[in-house]
């Protein structure tokens, strides 16, 4: 991610700078965890050494480096694609309104995966986050918390009708008596 693709997706000048800071955090983490991966991936490729050294014609041996080698590109093609998928999540988060808070972290993980999803169809092709979340979200209600709260009103409370007056009450609503006819 470049200025030049926060510029295309609509992002204003003034937010530029935050988001690349914060991308720049987000990319530092990732670059960490990368290490940390790598360094175990070293490990790895040791033991893949160690157990060819020592194959030769043992073939039980042979098979297991074929899954120990196996294990270690599948285990590096899950972290790349787990990493750029979290960068994917920091760059739509970004594109959210920091004026909005959703209505409850379901609704916020929900659209943040289906623009991820809109993101791969052909007819977006062009379009950014912001293009798309504009999108999604025009004319719908229920995503974001109401910032004018409703105040709380009391219910009305029944009237204590066993002890009042009942030829009292029958006189205020216009009623003739009981038991007169």
């Amino acid at each position: 991610m470049n200025r030049e693709f926060l510029k295309n997706a609509g992002v204003p000048e003034d937010q530029l700078d935050k988001i690349m800071a914060e991308y720049g955090k987000d990319l530092q983490a990732e670059k960490d965890k990368a290490k940390a991966l790598s360094t175990e991936l070293e490990t790895y490729k040791g033991k893949v050494n160690d157990l060819e050294k020592n194959a030769g014609a043992n073939e039980a041996v042979k098979k297991e480096l074929d899954e120990l080698k196996a294990q270690i590109e599948q285990a590096k093609k899950e972290a790349e694609a787990k990493a750029a998928d979290e960068q994917l999540t920091a760059v739509i988060r970004e594109a959210f309104p920091k004026d909005k808070k959703f209505v409850n972290e379901y609704t916020e993980q929900a659209l943040i995966n289906q623009i991820k999803a809109e993101l791969g169809k052909p007819e977006n092709k062009g379009k950014g986050v912001s293009d798309i979340l504009t999108a999604m979200t025009k004319d719908k209600t229920g995503i974001y918390e109401n910032p004018n709260k409703p105040g709380d009103m009391s219910g009305f409370k029944n009237p204590d009708v066993e002890g009042s007056n009942e030829a009292a009450m029958r006189r205020i609503f216009g009623l003739e008596p009981k038991g007169d006819k």
